[in-house]
């Protein structure tokens, strides 16, 4: 995979020991990392992978990266090589700049406040058809999961499709600097990470970051809808394609929800146009269909875009619908911002009946000084649009609650809970037949257990 000159090459990195010989790999965690691997410790909030350099010696592996700080003051002892450097992970952002540079394919790189992966999950599902490739597994779209995607990048893959995503100014830009994108797709901004960010005009601004390092001769796609998104700047010798419902050059018509079962659509484009069956629900959807296409148009038949996109099935946690007896289950639980969870709560609208739209909310988290407004935000849609709901956290029990009861929906109907056995016990006892249930609130209110819990009692268990 790569010599011992090669990484300090790239990681302008000094050798300590021997600097002959090779590595199969790269590994950031200990417990599995294997003899033949280079070893990259990592520094965190709560931890220090070098504090673990003894032990992965002890299980045979030869070749480390270190920093220069640690090597002042510890020694290497049992390992044959190791490279200092600076900084592990910024080192490992540039290993991973260098094996990426070795293959000679169309890298997109998708970013936005919502729709990242369901968006790399079309287009995935449109470029499999086309031959194999590499996707964005998890998580992995930060300055530690990212290098590790385009570690895992081999000779036969023709494409990769990597997620981008940020919590701060800069992330974006680096990120795009390691994979070198030839299409950056930006899809949306929304109120997100405002803790960090602190307006949205910041939020678009770091999105943006994407568009300056497509390469030379690329293709910038962007939501000719969201005016924040549709005024960001590029690389000029990049191309650019827009896509929206109102506006853009890839736009859809006739849109016809088909309940549970998804929607129909038209999709108009520069290359022809061609009706559309998507099994995902939601105005949101109908976007992230525009960008992947626009996204692929110039290389891709629309015969076959328009084929992945009818075999795309919606991703865990993203609005994925699942049935039980005469229950219908909307895991959306992945994470929320106002946005994302006001468009959830209003497809919830659009595929059930009324008298059985049922939202069970978590609070959204990292959003400052905004996160109050942000929770009667929501409230007030939720009060328009469902006929229970079901609240935990601190944030969604107090502002949530109070403003929904204030909007339309009987006081009684707001179910505030403690823990999700809490909310899926209320549940249990309530629920008749036909109902349909959203799952919905921030990674770190884990909404999705209020559901297994939910069905766990369901099946008498």
């Amino acid at each position: 995979m790569f010599t011992i000159h090669d990484i300090a090459l790239a990681t302008n990195g000094r050798i300590v020991g021997p600097a002959a010989g090779e590595v199969t790999g790269i590994s950031t965690d200990s417990r599995s990392v294997t003899p033949g691997q280079l070893f990259i410790p990592l520094r965190g909030e709560h931890f220090d992978g070098h504090a673990f350099i003894q032990e992965v010696a002890e299980k045979g592996v030869s070749t480390i990266l270190a920093e220069e700080q640690w090597l002042k003051d510890h020694a290497a002892n049992n390992v044959r090589t190791c490279i200092a450097v600076k900084n592990s992970l910024c080192a490992m952002g540039d290993l991973a700049a260098e094996w990426r540079r070795r293959f000679d394919i169309p890298i997109i790189g998708v970013t936005g406040s919502n729709g990242k992966t369901t968006v790399k999950e079309m287009l995935a599902t449109i470029l499999e058809i086309t031959g194999p490739g590499l996707k964005t597994s998890g998580n992995l779209n930060n300055l530690i999961g990212l290098p590790q995607m385009l570690f895992q990048l081999r000779p036969e893959h023709r494409w990769a499709v990597l997620e981008m995503g940020m919590s701060e100014p800069g992330e974006i830009d680096r990120l795009a600097v390691i994979a070198a994108p030839r299409v950056g797709i930006v899809l949306n901004a929304m109120p997100a990470h405002l803790q960090t960010m602190g307006t949205v005009d910041a939020v678009a601004a770091a999105k943006g970051e994407l568009l300056h390092r497509i390469s030379d001769g690329g293709l910038a796609v962007v939501n000719a809808d969201d005016s924040r998104v549709a005024s960001l700047s590029q690389n000029a010798s990049a191309r650019r394609i827009s896509f929206g419902i109102d506006r853009g050059e890839v736009r859809a018509r006739e849109i016809e929800p088909m309940g549970i079962d998804g929607q129909n659509f038209l999709l108009y484009t520069p290359h022809g146009e061609a009706a559309v069956h998507l099994k995902a629900s939601g105005r949101h959807n109908v976007y992230n269909a525009l960008a992947a296409t626009a996204a692929l148009l110039e290389k891709v038949e629309l015969t076959t875009i328009v084929r992945g996109l009818e075999a795309f099935t919606p991703y865990k946690g993203r609005f994925q619908i699942e049935r039980m007896g005469g229950i219908t289950f909307i895991d959306d639980s992945y994470n929320a911002n106002p946005a994302s969870t006001k468009a959830a709560l209003e497809t919830l609208a659009q595929i059930a009946e009324a008298g059985h739209r049922i939202a069970v909310l978590g609070d959204m988290l990292e959003l400052g000084e905004h996160e109050t407004e942000a929770h009667l935000g929501v409230g007030t849609v939720a009060g328009q649009t469902v006929d229970r709901l079901y609240l935990m956290g601190a944030l969604m029990t107090k502002y949530t609650a109070e403003c929904a009861a204030l909007t339309g929906i009987p006081a009684e109907s707001v179910i505030c809970c403690a823990n999700h056995r809490e909310i899926a016990e209320h549940l249990h006892h309530s629920l008749v037949e036909g109902d349909v249930i959203l799952f919905k609130g921030s990674r770190g209110m884990a909404m999705e257990h209020a559901a297994i819990e939910l069905k766990r009692l369901i099946k008498g268990e």
